[in-house]
Protein backbone atom coordinates (compact mmCIF):
# COMPACT_ATOMS: atom_id res chain seq x y z
CA UNK A 1 0.00 0.00 0.00
CA UNK A 2 1.33 3.67 -0.82
CA UNK A 3 2.04 5.75 2.11
CA UNK A 4 -0.21 8.52 2.67
CA UNK A 5 0.96 11.86 3.26
CA UNK A 6 1.10 13.89 6.35
CA UNK A 7 0.47 17.18 4.04
CA UNK A 8 1.27 18.03 0.79
CA UNK A 9 2.14 21.61 -0.36
CA UNK A 10 1.78 22.40 -4.66
CA UNK A 11 3.13 25.66 -5.27
CA UNK A 12 3.13 27.48 -8.09
CA UNK A 13 4.74 30.88 -9.16
CA UNK A 14 5.51 33.30 -12.23
CA UNK A 15 8.71 34.98 -11.49
CA UNK A 16 9.15 38.19 -12.48
CA UNK A 17 11.65 37.17 -14.78
CA UNK A 18 9.27 35.26 -16.49
CA UNK A 19 7.81 31.49 -16.97
CA UNK A 20 7.00 29.48 -14.22
CA UNK A 21 7.30 27.54 -11.21
CA UNK A 22 5.98 24.40 -10.43
CA UNK A 23 7.26 22.43 -7.27
CA UNK A 24 5.74 20.09 -4.32
CA UNK A 25 6.95 19.60 -0.85
CA UNK A 26 5.46 15.82 0.24
CA UNK A 27 5.82 15.86 4.28
CA UNK A 28 5.46 12.04 4.77
CA UNK A 29 5.40 13.01 8.74
CA UNK A 30 6.36 15.87 11.10
CA UNK A 31 7.38 15.99 14.90
CA UNK A 32 6.92 19.20 16.50
CA UNK A 33 6.06 20.64 13.41
CA UNK A 34 9.11 20.26 11.43
CA UNK A 35 10.38 17.20 8.78
CA UNK A 36 13.63 17.26 6.72
CA UNK A 37 14.47 15.54 2.75
CA UNK A 38 16.14 16.13 0.17
CA UNK A 39 15.53 18.59 -2.71
CA UNK A 40 15.15 17.76 -6.13
CA UNK A 41 14.83 19.05 -9.85
CA UNK A 42 12.60 15.72 -11.36
CA UNK A 43 10.12 15.94 -14.21
CA UNK A 44 8.49 12.87 -12.77
CA UNK A 45 4.78 13.85 -11.74
CA UNK A 46 3.73 9.93 -9.79
CA UNK A 47 1.98 11.23 -6.59
CA UNK A 48 2.60 7.95 -5.40
CA UNK A 49 6.34 7.68 -6.29
CA UNK A 50 6.81 10.72 -4.82
CA UNK A 51 5.19 10.52 -1.53
CA UNK A 52 7.44 6.73 -1.40
CA UNK A 53 10.52 8.96 -1.41
CA UNK A 54 9.33 11.32 1.35
CA UNK A 55 8.16 8.00 3.23
CA UNK A 56 11.30 6.43 3.25
CA UNK A 57 12.92 9.53 4.81
CA UNK A 58 10.79 8.60 7.72
CA UNK A 59 11.55 5.36 7.90
CA UNK A 60 15.52 6.49 8.37
CA UNK A 61 15.09 8.78 10.69
CA UNK A 62 12.93 5.73 12.47
CA UNK A 63 16.00 3.48 11.97
CA UNK A 64 18.71 5.67 13.11
CA UNK A 65 16.86 7.35 15.85
CA UNK A 66 16.37 10.92 14.99
CA UNK A 67 13.11 12.82 16.14
CA UNK A 68 12.35 14.71 13.02
CA UNK A 69 9.94 14.09 10.48
CA UNK A 70 10.18 12.92 7.06
CA UNK A 71 9.86 14.99 3.47
CA UNK A 72 10.67 15.47 -0.04
CA UNK A 73 10.44 18.58 -2.01
CA UNK A 74 10.77 18.38 -5.88
CA UNK A 75 10.94 21.35 -8.56
CA UNK A 76 9.53 20.20 -12.16
CA UNK A 77 12.12 20.42 -14.23
CA UNK A 78 14.66 18.27 -16.26
CA UNK A 79 17.44 17.03 -14.30
CA UNK A 80 19.63 18.60 -17.21
CA UNK A 81 18.29 22.17 -16.90
CA UNK A 82 20.58 25.19 -17.18
CA UNK A 83 22.27 26.76 -14.45
CA UNK A 84 20.49 30.17 -14.90
CA UNK A 85 16.97 28.38 -15.18
CA UNK A 86 17.55 26.28 -12.18
CA UNK A 87 18.79 29.42 -10.40
CA UNK A 88 15.69 31.32 -11.16
CA UNK A 89 13.56 28.27 -10.32
CA UNK A 90 15.60 27.90 -6.79
CA UNK A 91 14.49 31.90 -6.46
CA UNK A 92 10.78 31.19 -7.23
CA UNK A 93 10.87 28.08 -4.65
CA UNK A 94 12.38 30.57 -1.98
CA UNK A 95 9.58 33.04 -2.69
CA UNK A 96 6.44 30.24 -2.68
CA UNK A 97 7.93 28.40 0.34
CA UNK A 98 10.38 30.61 2.22
CA UNK A 99 7.70 31.31 5.28
CA UNK A 100 7.92 27.39 5.83
CA UNK A 101 11.79 27.00 5.18
CA UNK A 102 12.38 30.34 7.49
CA UNK A 103 10.58 28.68 10.51
CA UNK A 104 12.22 25.47 9.96
CA UNK A 105 8.61 23.53 9.12
CA UNK A 106 11.10 21.86 6.28
CA UNK A 107 14.65 21.54 6.27
CA UNK A 108 15.59 21.27 2.55
CA UNK A 109 18.96 18.92 2.06
CA UNK A 110 20.61 19.00 -1.39
CA UNK A 111 19.84 15.89 -3.58
CA UNK A 112 19.46 15.43 -7.36
CA UNK A 113 20.40 18.05 -9.52
CA UNK A 114 21.03 20.67 -6.09
CA UNK A 115 24.60 21.13 -5.04
CA UNK A 116 24.66 21.96 -0.95
CA UNK A 117 26.01 25.82 -2.05
CA UNK A 118 22.46 26.00 -4.15
CA UNK A 119 20.59 25.01 -0.63
CA UNK A 120 22.96 27.37 1.20
CA UNK A 121 21.74 30.41 -0.64
CA UNK A 122 18.30 29.17 -0.31
CA UNK A 123 18.41 28.81 2.98
CA UNK A 124 20.09 32.79 3.25
CA UNK A 125 17.36 33.66 1.02
CA UNK A 126 14.62 32.39 3.53
CA UNK A 127 16.42 34.41 6.19
CA UNK A 128 18.00 31.23 7.25
CA UNK A 129 21.93 30.88 8.54
CA UNK A 130 24.36 28.98 6.29
CA UNK A 131 25.52 25.75 8.14
CA UNK A 132 28.98 26.42 9.58
CA UNK A 133 31.62 24.66 7.31
CA UNK A 134 33.39 22.51 9.57
CA UNK A 135 29.85 21.32 10.18
CA UNK A 136 28.82 20.09 6.81
CA UNK A 137 29.02 16.21 5.41
CA UNK A 138 29.10 14.82 1.71
CA UNK A 139 25.61 12.76 1.31
CA UNK A 140 27.31 11.11 -1.79
CA UNK A 141 30.53 10.05 0.26
CA UNK A 142 28.14 8.90 3.43
CA UNK A 143 25.71 6.84 0.63
CA UNK A 144 28.77 5.43 -1.12
CA UNK A 145 29.64 3.86 2.39
CA UNK A 146 26.68 2.40 3.36
CA UNK A 147 25.38 0.86 -0.24
CA UNK A 148 29.30 -0.63 -0.52
CA UNK A 149 28.76 -2.09 3.09
CA UNK A 150 25.17 -3.06 2.14
CA UNK A 151 27.05 -4.46 -1.12
CA UNK A 152 30.04 -7.07 0.24
CA UNK A 153 27.06 -8.31 3.19
CA UNK A 154 24.66 -8.94 0.67
CA UNK A 155 27.36 -10.95 -1.72
CA UNK A 156 28.71 -12.90 1.02
CA UNK A 157 25.00 -14.26 1.68
CA UNK A 158 24.08 -15.03 -1.48
CA UNK A 159 27.85 -17.31 -2.06
CA UNK A 160 29.70 -15.03 -3.90
CA UNK A 161 33.25 -13.51 -2.70
CA UNK A 162 33.18 -9.93 -2.98
CA UNK A 163 36.76 -10.07 -4.43
CA UNK A 164 35.53 -11.80 -7.29
CA UNK A 165 32.28 -9.71 -8.01
CA UNK A 166 31.82 -8.12 -10.54
CA UNK A 167 29.37 -4.87 -10.16
CA UNK A 168 27.60 -2.10 -13.03
CA UNK A 169 26.63 0.83 -11.35
CA UNK A 170 23.42 3.06 -12.92
CA UNK A 171 24.16 6.90 -12.79
CA UNK A 172 27.56 8.17 -12.20
CA UNK A 173 26.65 11.75 -10.38
CA UNK A 174 27.41 12.37 -6.89
CA UNK A 175 26.49 9.36 -5.16
CA UNK A 176 26.95 6.71 -8.12
CA UNK A 177 30.59 7.98 -8.50
CA UNK A 178 31.02 7.42 -4.88
CA UNK A 179 29.08 4.05 -5.00
CA UNK A 180 31.84 2.71 -8.00
CA UNK A 181 34.38 4.25 -5.98
CA UNK A 182 33.78 2.37 -2.19
CA UNK A 183 32.92 -0.93 -4.35
CA UNK A 184 36.81 -0.44 -5.87
CA UNK A 185 38.58 0.36 -2.99
CA UNK A 186 36.54 -3.26 -1.26
CA UNK A 187 37.97 -5.44 -4.51
CA UNK A 188 34.85 -5.61 -6.07
CA UNK A 189 35.27 -5.21 -9.64
CA UNK A 190 33.33 -2.49 -11.07
CA UNK A 191 33.27 -3.26 -15.01
CA UNK A 192 30.23 -0.63 -16.32
CA UNK A 193 29.12 2.45 -15.33
CA UNK A 194 26.08 5.17 -16.91
CA UNK A 195 24.94 8.49 -17.39
CA UNK A 196 22.22 9.89 -19.11
CA UNK A 197 24.65 9.81 -22.56
CA UNK A 198 26.00 6.77 -22.38
CA UNK A 199 27.64 3.89 -20.29
CA UNK A 200 31.30 2.40 -20.42
CA UNK A 201 32.48 -1.69 -20.21
CA UNK A 202 35.63 -2.82 -19.60
CA UNK A 203 35.42 -6.73 -18.42
CA UNK A 204 38.89 -6.51 -16.66
CA UNK A 205 37.33 -3.73 -14.52
CA UNK A 206 37.31 -0.18 -15.38
CA UNK A 207 39.85 2.18 -13.64
CA UNK A 208 37.32 4.00 -11.07
CA UNK A 209 39.70 6.06 -9.74
CA UNK A 210 40.48 7.87 -12.72
CA UNK A 211 36.75 8.10 -13.80
CA UNK A 212 35.62 9.91 -10.73
CA UNK A 213 37.89 13.07 -11.73
CA UNK A 214 37.24 13.17 -15.62
CA UNK A 215 33.22 12.82 -14.54
CA UNK A 216 33.89 15.77 -12.14
CA UNK A 217 35.54 18.28 -14.74
CA UNK A 218 33.18 16.83 -17.84
CA UNK A 219 29.98 15.82 -16.26
CA UNK A 220 27.72 13.30 -17.94
CA UNK A 221 29.21 13.59 -21.43
CA UNK A 222 32.90 12.25 -19.44
CA UNK A 223 31.22 8.73 -21.18
CA UNK A 224 32.26 9.95 -24.81
CA UNK A 225 36.00 11.11 -23.73
CA UNK A 226 36.98 8.07 -21.65
CA UNK A 227 38.83 6.23 -24.50
CA UNK A 228 40.09 2.88 -22.50
CA UNK A 229 36.90 1.39 -22.59
CA UNK A 230 34.10 0.04 -24.51
CA UNK A 231 31.20 2.47 -25.63
CA UNK A 232 27.40 1.02 -24.50
CA UNK A 233 23.72 2.43 -25.14
CA UNK A 234 22.86 3.81 -21.07
CA UNK A 235 20.10 1.27 -21.61
CA UNK A 236 22.62 -2.14 -22.26
CA UNK A 237 24.16 -1.71 -18.91
CA UNK A 238 20.73 -3.47 -17.50
CA UNK A 239 21.63 -6.59 -19.84
CA UNK A 240 25.36 -6.82 -18.84
CA UNK A 241 26.07 -10.08 -16.35
CA UNK A 242 27.49 -9.01 -13.62
CA UNK A 243 27.06 -9.87 -9.53
CA UNK A 244 25.87 -6.63 -8.47
CA UNK A 245 23.75 -3.89 -10.05
CA UNK A 246 23.56 -0.95 -8.32
CA UNK A 247 20.82 1.66 -9.45
CA UNK A 248 21.92 5.22 -8.33
CA UNK A 249 20.47 7.74 -10.62
CA UNK A 250 16.27 8.74 -10.49
CA UNK A 251 13.43 7.36 -8.21
CA UNK A 252 11.33 5.16 -9.95
CA UNK A 253 13.96 4.55 -13.01
CA UNK A 254 13.65 0.78 -12.76
CA UNK A 255 10.12 -1.05 -13.18
CA UNK A 256 8.86 -4.28 -13.57
CA UNK A 257 9.70 -4.98 -16.89
CA UNK A 258 13.40 -3.41 -16.97
CA UNK A 259 13.96 -5.58 -13.51
CA UNK A 260 12.70 -8.62 -15.70
CA UNK A 261 15.81 -7.63 -17.80
CA UNK A 262 18.36 -7.72 -15.30
CA UNK A 263 21.14 -9.71 -15.15
CA UNK A 264 22.74 -10.20 -12.02
CA UNK A 265 22.21 -11.50 -8.55
CA UNK A 266 22.15 -8.58 -5.94
CA UNK A 267 20.46 -5.50 -6.59
CA UNK A 268 21.98 -2.58 -4.17
CA UNK A 269 20.34 0.56 -4.80
CA UNK A 270 22.04 4.41 -4.16
CA UNK A 271 19.54 5.92 -5.75
CA UNK A 272 16.28 6.33 -3.68
CA UNK A 273 13.29 4.77 -4.23
CA UNK A 274 14.89 2.68 -7.53
CA UNK A 275 12.19 0.73 -8.13
CA UNK A 276 8.55 1.33 -9.50
CA UNK A 277 5.13 -0.97 -7.90
CA UNK A 278 6.01 -4.74 -9.32
CA UNK A 279 10.01 -4.63 -9.51
CA UNK A 280 11.03 -5.68 -6.02
CA UNK A 281 8.33 -9.06 -6.65
CA UNK A 282 10.03 -9.31 -9.74
CA UNK A 283 13.33 -9.80 -8.55
CA UNK A 284 12.18 -11.73 -5.91
CA UNK A 285 10.57 -14.13 -8.29
CA UNK A 286 14.20 -14.12 -10.36
CA UNK A 287 15.93 -14.73 -7.20
CA UNK A 288 17.58 -11.98 -7.27
CA UNK A 289 18.52 -10.32 -3.75
CA UNK A 290 17.63 -7.10 -3.07
CA UNK A 291 18.59 -4.83 -0.38
CA UNK A 292 16.29 -2.23 0.49
CA UNK A 293 16.89 1.28 -0.22
CA UNK A 294 15.67 2.84 3.27
CA UNK A 295 19.12 0.76 4.24
CA UNK A 296 21.41 1.13 1.69
CA UNK A 297 21.29 4.54 1.42
CA UNK A 298 21.19 5.58 4.72
CA UNK A 299 24.11 7.13 5.01
CA UNK A 300 23.44 10.59 3.55
CA UNK A 301 21.11 10.89 7.35
CA UNK A 302 23.59 9.41 9.24
CA UNK A 303 26.83 11.12 7.93
CA UNK A 304 24.34 14.67 8.39
CA UNK A 305 24.05 14.06 11.92
CA UNK A 306 27.63 12.89 12.80
CA UNK A 307 29.12 16.17 10.83
CA UNK A 308 26.81 18.56 13.28
CA UNK A 309 28.23 16.35 15.90
CA UNK A 310 31.32 17.79 15.46
CA UNK A 311 33.01 14.66 13.51
CA UNK A 312 35.55 15.29 11.08
CA UNK A 313 35.14 13.63 7.93
CA UNK A 314 37.52 10.53 8.14
CA UNK A 315 35.78 10.22 11.82
CA UNK A 316 32.48 10.10 9.79
CA UNK A 317 33.18 7.57 7.46
CA UNK A 318 35.12 5.54 10.64
CA UNK A 319 31.76 5.61 12.38
CA UNK A 320 29.84 4.33 9.51
CA UNK A 321 32.30 1.45 9.12
CA UNK A 322 32.08 0.01 12.36
CA UNK A 323 28.33 0.89 13.61
CA UNK A 324 26.59 -0.01 10.23
CA UNK A 325 27.84 -2.88 9.14
CA UNK A 326 26.47 -4.70 13.18
CA UNK A 327 23.17 -3.00 12.39
CA UNK A 328 23.27 -4.42 8.79
CA UNK A 329 23.90 -7.97 10.69
CA UNK A 330 21.60 -7.64 13.23
CA UNK A 331 18.70 -6.58 10.99
CA UNK A 332 19.25 -9.59 8.60
CA UNK A 333 19.52 -11.88 11.24
CA UNK A 334 16.78 -10.77 13.24
CA UNK A 335 14.05 -10.92 10.12
CA UNK A 336 15.36 -14.38 8.96
CA UNK A 337 14.34 -15.56 12.77
CA UNK A 338 10.97 -13.85 12.03
CA UNK A 339 10.95 -15.37 8.88
CA UNK A 340 10.32 -12.26 7.26
CA UNK A 341 11.66 -10.38 3.97
CA UNK A 342 14.47 -8.04 4.46
CA UNK A 343 12.34 -4.50 3.35
CA UNK A 344 9.32 -5.67 4.83
CA UNK A 345 11.20 -6.40 8.31
CA UNK A 346 13.03 -3.13 8.49
CA UNK A 347 10.20 -1.04 7.49
CA UNK A 348 7.61 -2.26 10.24
CA UNK A 349 11.05 -1.82 12.22
CA UNK A 350 11.53 1.47 11.31
CA UNK A 351 8.01 2.61 11.93
CA UNK A 352 7.61 1.50 15.29
CA UNK A 353 10.77 3.08 16.46
CA UNK A 354 9.90 6.57 14.40
CA UNK A 355 6.43 6.37 16.62
CA UNK A 356 8.16 5.85 19.81
CA UNK A 357 10.31 9.16 19.24
CA UNK A 358 7.46 11.49 18.15
CA UNK A 359 5.49 10.23 20.88
CA UNK A 360 8.15 11.68 23.50
CA UNK A 361 9.19 14.00 21.46
CA UNK A 362 5.65 15.58 21.75
CA UNK A 363 5.61 14.92 25.45
CA UNK A 364 8.68 16.97 26.05
CA UNK A 365 7.68 20.38 27.77
CA UNK A 366 10.32 22.51 26.38
CA UNK A 367 11.13 22.87 22.93
CA UNK A 368 14.55 23.65 23.22
CA UNK A 369 15.93 20.59 24.16
CA UNK A 370 19.64 20.07 25.99
CA UNK A 371 20.97 19.07 21.93
CA UNK A 372 19.68 22.07 20.22
CA UNK A 373 21.00 24.22 22.75
CA UNK A 374 24.61 22.24 22.45
CA UNK A 375 24.75 22.24 18.83
CA UNK A 376 23.71 26.17 18.60
CA UNK A 377 26.19 26.87 20.95
CA UNK A 378 28.74 24.96 19.26
CA UNK A 379 27.81 26.30 15.51
CA UNK A 380 28.39 29.49 17.19
CA UNK A 381 31.90 28.39 19.02
CA UNK A 382 30.38 28.61 22.27
CA UNK A 383 31.21 25.06 22.85
CA UNK A 384 34.76 22.78 21.93
CA UNK A 385 33.63 20.22 19.40
CA UNK A 386 35.19 17.16 21.49
CA UNK A 387 32.52 17.77 24.47
CA UNK A 388 29.69 18.24 21.44
CA UNK A 389 31.08 15.11 20.05
CA UNK A 390 30.69 13.12 23.12
CA UNK A 391 27.51 14.58 24.00
CA UNK A 392 26.14 13.73 20.99
CA UNK A 393 27.84 10.38 19.95
CA UNK A 394 25.86 8.54 23.01
CA UNK A 395 22.78 9.84 21.40
CA UNK A 396 23.48 8.26 17.73
CA UNK A 397 24.75 5.07 19.29
CA UNK A 398 21.52 4.22 21.28
CA UNK A 399 19.45 5.59 18.03
CA UNK A 400 20.89 3.04 16.23
CA UNK A 401 20.89 0.36 19.01
CA UNK A 402 19.37 -3.09 18.09
CA UNK A 403 19.00 -3.49 21.73
CA UNK A 404 16.15 -0.63 21.87
CA UNK A 405 16.13 2.69 21.73
CA UNK A 406 15.41 4.96 24.76
CA UNK A 407 13.68 7.09 22.67
CA UNK A 408 13.24 9.81 25.47
CA UNK A 409 16.83 9.99 25.37
CA UNK A 410 17.42 10.60 21.82
CA UNK A 411 14.88 12.99 22.11
CA UNK A 412 16.02 14.88 24.96
CA UNK A 413 20.39 15.15 22.88
CA UNK A 414 19.35 14.63 19.03
CA UNK A 415 17.61 17.60 18.96
CA UNK A 416 14.10 18.17 16.76
CA UNK A 417 15.15 20.05 13.61
CA UNK A 418 19.16 20.66 14.69
CA UNK A 419 20.66 17.41 14.29
CA UNK A 420 19.88 16.51 10.37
Amino acid sequence: MDPVPERVLHLTVRPSSGGQLDASIFIDSSIRGRCSGGLSLSSEKDPALLSRVAHVRTLQHGLLGVPVGGAAAFIRAPLGTDHGLKMRLLDAFSEAAGPFISERGFVPIAEIGFSDSDVDDLLTRCGNRRLPQRMRSDAGDHVGVTVALSAVNALRRAKIRPDRATASVEGFGKVGSNVALELHERGIKVVAVSTREGALFDADGLDVPELVPLAERAGDGFVRKYSEADRLAAVELRSLSVDLFCPCALPGGVDAQAAGRLRCRVVVPGATVPLRPGGERMLEGRGVAYVPDLLSTSGGVLGARLARAGYAPNGQVAFIERHFSSLLEWLEGLSDREGMELGEFVEEYSLERFARMKTDAEKAHSPHDASSVALWAHANRLLPAALVRRLATRSIEIGMSPDGTDSALVVEWAGAGESV
